[in-house]
């Protein structure tokens, strides 16, 4: 059995329900805030179309940046 994710962060603010069950804490250089199909400005999965996604976390569709901010 699959083990369901946290709808929390670890600061206690609700994770988006649109964000996958593979979505979790960033543990190596892949993350949110270096994926290509995320905004930073709003915190915005471009994806999963949904707003306070944290920087720091990252799902199994992250995708390198290929071009700089």
């Amino acid at each position: 059995m699959e083990k369901k994710r946290s709808n929390f962060y670890t600061n206690g603010e609700f994770i988006p329900y649109q964000m996958p069950q593979d979505f979790r804490p960033a543990t190596r250089e892949g993350s949110c805030g270096n994926c290509g199909l995320f905004s930073n400005k709003h915190g915005f999965c471009g994806l999963y179309k949904t707003r306070a996604v944290k920087d720091t976390y990252v799902c199994n569709k992250w995708r390198k940046r290929h071009f700089q901010r």
